[in-house]
């Protein structure tokens, strides 16, 4: 009995829907040996005539050896309690596998009220298709007969028997109170090519046969294995009147889907009295498919809904498992540094919570005492095939049909090339849309998010739409909407503000030419990113849409839950520099702000900023200001197009958390000081009496990592000693230097150890009375320093001017030196007469330095060495210094000309590509292989047959 209550508790959560996870065929080939075991023992039974020696003893081994069968599987998704719970009574049970339930031919179902039961079920019109005969014998003293009867003919048992033998038949016996034994009824019945059942209906509940009278016991009053799972993952509220009813819906959606039931029961934990969060479960669980290729209709619904209300880093870590771990799983560790890799969070502590959500959330599950992660595969296999469809830069001319859209929970179409949408597509559970960087776009079809009820994301920037249509102000539950850089964009509509769950708004990168009152509605929102680079000629004064301020009054202050506000404006516009003041003053009472990027024409409106905070009512926005990560551009100046500083150099600083630009200013104003205490990021752009940036009080830089000087005619050393002689510039780690026409040197005074000892990136651009980039005091803390340039300066001589050799040669050593690259000097005699030893130098470009007649081999000993850039002619020239160490080098194989015809900075972007296509080559463990090995053969055609270099 033991034996087979355990094989209808298998066989019965094989029943419900795919468990891929489950060694399915193992426990159905288990179930098979268990239906053989039993006929053998029936078989014996009826053989010996004593009990004791019923059942031999080689089926007593085989029947403990099956007993031992693992479920470990099965204990991954159902408790061994619940399972347990199971075993001491059996449950009802449909067969998933077609050979498997033509083994089951006896059925014995106890249930009080069979008759409810019989009627429910023989008139189903999928049991009337699937059986020739479907018959009901209420007297089991005369079965035969009755089934004649019911036939409508009169035959004798041997024709009867024949008959039925053809047939595929379903005969329900009433056996009211008793135990009939179903192997003593139509034993010339069965034929193993057609579908035959006999299903005993017995009203006893209690009654015990000692023998096994039939292949498979129900009891029907104990079939609740989906709501026992609820339950026990849901906890014991579910059991309140209120949740009871809605808890009994969800699971019915759910289908008899285990899986689905687990995720839906945590899912809901979370919410417990949300009502609407209950409704809108059950509208996902009840969302149709109509796709061929549907993997499972449950799981598909579940997981949508389960994504839609999880963090965008969660969803998008889960997609990651989904399409790029591997099956049998990852450490943890591992998993966490990979989403951190990718972007996907930012610190550790992040992804271990997500980890444990995740696991928590039933989506992963655990190994190894928690040391190890893996996705479930049902839900790998869902996510993959049914919940994303991604054709993102695919050069799609032409977008998906209608059809193709209507299933997906997330939509992946960008970088396409395609110019116009379907009209209408249907997408009741579509959340995130992604159409972004599809640059012929130019029209959204008026009703096109018409049937997306549940889009939440919806991405179009870097599109050339000029309107949004009516449509998607439609969109009740969309959190976040990106604009950015539609250029051709320049009215934001009033119906925005029908947007109520919108969080974020981001339209930075466009030409809005006035902010619509409206948005002052959107009360949720948390993240307001904006540009206003209309045109805002006299020409736009007639338009509707023009103001004379940039943001409406009280629109700012309005939207008390903004954590990030992000407003680019033009420095022409006039609108905005007499409105400003109003602004900042409502930026001052929001509370929660921790990100603020503005321009303030005024340095006195940055004292203003902080005066309001200060005398805040509340305390938060005091203490927010100082620690937010802000963005200010101080100082009225006249938008430029074109600016001295490269488009990546700008980029780069504008990633800085905490970044001050101050154009055009005279004197230091303690307003700058005071912000530079907090800045991790300084553009000093023009400024006209500075003649150091120590007279900014470099000591107040403690926080400073990226500087960037332009244009700046007065200074005359980065920093002064003799003006701040303390340790300066300590946490500096790049510094970027352009057009400077009076900077003589870089450090001037004594220099204070431990000063630019973070400096990783130091860049010299046109300075022409430069003549001192480094002493040899300096160089024993640029000890972090891996990238040098300096180019168009014309009065340097050498990296490095050398007072004591003896004390230079015991110290000068960039260990972490990796790419120097210096160009357009034209008095450079030597780099550094051989005292700088870069051990890791990879990369040397030489150009346009026709003083630079010979190189010392120390300056290239480098076992990293892979390029070497400069003329033709002067390679060919050049000549090696004696060294006591080493001879002279060979290095043709690594040289790549430089055409003086050719733009410069293309041909060092090409050679860099294969610079760093021969650095993969020597490290083909640690980094991929990459698009490098089409551009070798490429590179090695244009290197120069050289002779050897002669020794000077």
């Amino acid at each position: 009995m033991e034996l087979n209550r355990k094989k209808d508790v298998v066989s019965l959560i094989l029943s419900y829907p795919p468990m891929n996870s489950m060694n399915k065929e193992r426990h159905k080939n288990w179930v098979r040996d268990v239906l053989k075991i039993n006929d053998k023992v029936r078989r014996e039974t009826r053989m010996f005539s004593t009990v004791k020696t019923r059942v031999s003893s080689e089926t007593i081994k085989t029947i403990e050896l099956l007993l031992k069968h693992s479920l470990d599987d099965i204990e991954a998704y159902v408790p061994p309690m619940i399972i347990q719970k199971m075993c001491d009574q059996t449950m009802p049970i449909t067969w998933p596998n077609e050979k498997l339930r033509n083994l089951v031919q006896r059925i014995r179902v106890l249930e009080r009220d069979g008759i409810r039961v019989i009627s429910a079920v023989k008139d189903l019109p999928q049991i009337q298709k699937r059986f020739d005969i479907v018959i009901q014998v209420d007297n089991l003293s005369g079965i035969e007969e009755n089934i004649a009867i019911q036939l409508g003919f009169s035959l004798s048992r041997g024709k009867l028997n024949e008959f039925l033998k053809t047939k595929s038949f379903l005969i329900f016996l009433d056996d009211g109170f008793g135990w009939t034994n179903l192997y003593e009824v139509g034993k010339e019945w069965w034929n193993s090519n057609n579908i035959q059942k006999i299903v005993c209906i017995s009203r006893d509940q209690e009654i015990y046969s000692a023998t096994m009278t039939e292949d498979l016991l129900i009891r029907l009053d104990d079939h609740l294995l989906p709501w026992e799972l609820f339950c026990f993952n849901f906890g014991e509220i579910v059991h309140l009147s209120w949740f009871q009813l809605k808890a009994i819906k969800v699971v019915e959606k759910c289908s008899g889907h285990l899986l689905a039931v687990v995720l839906m029961a945590r899912a809901l934990k979370r919410v417990q009295f949300d009502v609407s969060v209950w409704e809108h479960a059950c509208y996902m669980l009840s969302l149709q498919h109509y796709r061929s290729q549907m993997v499972d209709r449950v799981l598909c619904n579940t997981l949508a809904f389960i994504l839609g209300r999880c963090s965008d880093s969660a969803h998008e870590c889960l997609k990651h498992c989904a399409f790029y771990m591997e099956r049998e799983g990852i450490d943890k560790v591992d998993l966490i540094q990979e989403w951190i890799r990718h972007a996907l969070i930012r610190k550790f502590d992040e992804g271990q919570k997500i980890v444990g959500d995740l696991v928590s959330a039933f989506l992963l599950e655990s190994s190894e005492n928690g040391s190890s992660v893996r996705i479930r595969e049902e839900i790998r296999e869902v996510s993959v095939n049914s919940l994303f469809l991604l054709q993102g830069g695919m050069g799609l001319t032409k977008a998906p049909r209608d059809e193709a859209w209507e299933e997906f929970f997330e939509i992946h179409l960008m970088n396409n090339k395609f110019f116009e949408l379907p009209n209408t597509p249907n997408c009741p559970q579509l959340v995130k849309l992604f159409l972004q960087n599809n640059h012929f776009l130019r029209v959204i079809p008026p009703l096109f998010f018409q049937h997306m009820p549940m889009l939440q994301i919806l991405d179009l920037s870097h599109t050339k739409i000029r309107l949004l249509p009516r449509s998607l102000y439609g969109l009740a539950q969309l959190q976040k909407l990106f604009l950015r850089s539609c250029k051709l964009f320049m009215v934001l509509p009033p119906e925005v503000g029908e947007l109520h769950n919108l969080k974020v708004l981001d339209f930075e990168g466009t030409e809005i030419i006035r902010l619509p009152v409206e948005v002052g509605k959107l009360t949720n929102l948390i993240s307001l990113k904006m540009s206003f680079y209309g045109n805002t000629d006299d020409r736009w004064k007639d338009d509707r849409y023009y103001s004379s301020r940039i943001i409406p009054q009280n629109v700012v202050s309005n939207l008390l839950q903004l954590e990030e506000l992000i407003i680019d404006v033009s420095p022409d516009d006039k609108r905005w520099n007499s409105n400003v003041k109003d602004i900042v003053e409502e930026v001052c009472q929001l509370d929660r702000l921790n990100t603020l990027q503005i321009y303030l024409p005024e340095v006195l409106l940055l004292n203003e900023l902080w005066k309001n905070a200060s005398s805040s009512s509340s305390a938060a926005a005091a203490a927010n200001i100082s620690g937010m990560h802000f963005r200010f551009t101080v100082g009225s100046h006249m938008k430029r197009i074109i600016s001295r500083v490269p488009l990546d150099v700008a980029a780069k600083f504008g990633e800085q958390e905490r970044y001050l630009k101050y154009v055009n200013g005279e004197c230091f104003p303690i307003e700058i000081e005071k912000i530079l205490g907090e800045a991790t990021a300084l553009f000093l752009d023009r400024h006209s009496t500075a003649t150091s940036l120590s007279e900014f009080g470099t000591g107040t830089m403690k926080n400073l990592k990226c500087c960037i000087l332009a244009e700046c005619d007065e200074i005359q050393a980065i920093v002064d000693a003799d003006v701040y002689r303390y340790l300066s510039l300590e946490s500096l780690e790049y510094l970027n230097v352009y057009y400077m026409k009076n900077l003589k040197s870089m450090w001037k005074g004594k220099f204070q150890r431990g000063s630019l000892s973070c400096l990783k990136v130091l860049a010299l651009y046109t300075c022409p009375q430069l003549t001192t980039i480094f002493t040899s005091d300096m160089i024993f803390s640029l000890r972090n320093l891996e990238e040098l340039v300096v180019e168009d300066c014309p009065k340097i001589e050498s990296l490095i001017v050398i007072f004591n050799h003896n004390y230079a040669k015991a110290m000068l050593n960039f260990p972490k030196l990796k790419k120097m690259s210096l160009h357009y000097l034209p008095k450079l005699i030597s780099i550094s007469d051989g005292l700088i030893v870069p051990p890791k130098l990879e990369w040397m470009s030489l150009y346009d330095c026709p003083s630079l007649k010979t190189l010392y081999p120390e300056e290239v000993q480098s076992k990293d060495l892979r390029t070497i850039t400069g003329e033709a002619k002067w390679w060919e020239e050049l000549k090696w210094n004696d060294s006591e160490r080493f001879g002279p080098p060979n290095l043709d194989s690594i040289f790549v000309p430089i055409y003086w015809d050719k733009d410069l900075t293309t041909q060092l972007a090409e050679i860099n590509v294969q610079h760093q296509a021969r650095m993969q080559e020597t490290e083909p463990s640690q980094q991929p292989a990459g698009p490098g090995d089409s551009l070798k053969a490429h590179a090695v055609e244009d290197r120069i047959r050289s002779k050897q270099k002669q020794v000077a």
